[in-house]
């Protein structure tokens, strides 16, 4: 590598000492080549990234810092600040009302407001958010909320048994959005009719 750079290099001082020689010459050409060199240089010497601590598979102990909505929060874990979409449910967006806000409420009901939280990492989102199975003591947070009536199964990434039933006694007991028939059961569909 260093070697590539060094002729690099050299060839770069050879072309450009010529250049200067022959006054008639494009500067295009010294230009093209302080180009390459750079880019080379950057490419070859660009620090690789540390592995991330919201790697897939890693556990957080956290503290919750904020609660935007009824399935993301923002936690402070030791390597930083992290926006966590609770994994396995969807809850309603803010803008459904009065569903949103009892769901953003419910979820803080859950939370500690100064002890841990545990994440079980299980993957990024599109919006780069931390998707994460999240743990308050020994009950998961994302479960409650599905028996609490407070969010869905979001079946397009759990499949759970366990998830299933609590959502299958929530609609019976009906309880929170199954208390009454409407949009605010399936909030996917409610951002596909109201988009941001």
């Amino acid at each position: 590598m260093q070697a590539l750079l060094k002729l690099l290099y050299d060839v770069a001082r050879t072309e450009f000492s010529r250049v200067r020689r022959r006054k008639n010459s494009s500067p295009w050409i010294v230009g093209g080549l302080a180009v390459a060199v750079t880019a080379i240089s950057y490419f070859l010497h660009e620090p690789k990234a540390l592995p991330s601590a919201t790697a897939k598979g890693a556990e957080l102990v956290c503290t919750v810092k904020a609660v935007f909505d009824g399935d993301t929060l923002a936690a402070s874990c030791p390597a930083g600040e992290v926006k966590v979409r609770v994994f396995g449910i969807d809850a309603p967006e803010m803008k459904q009302e009065p569903w949103g806000d009892r769901s953003r409420e419910a979820l803080r009901g859950l939370l500690p407001r100064s002890g841990p939280i545990s994440l079980r990492v299980v993957d990024q989102d599109q919006y780069g958010r931390t998707v994460a199975q999240v743990s308050a003591g020994e009950r998961d947070v994302g479960l409650e909320m599905v028996r609490q009536g407070r969010a869905i199964l979001y079946e397009r990434y759990n499949d759970s048994p366990v998830y299933q039933q609590a959502q299958a006694e929530a609609k019976r007991a009906r309880r929170g959005i199954w208390e009454k028939v409407g949009g605010q059961q399936d909030p996917a569909a409610w951002r596909r009719l109201n988009p941001r």
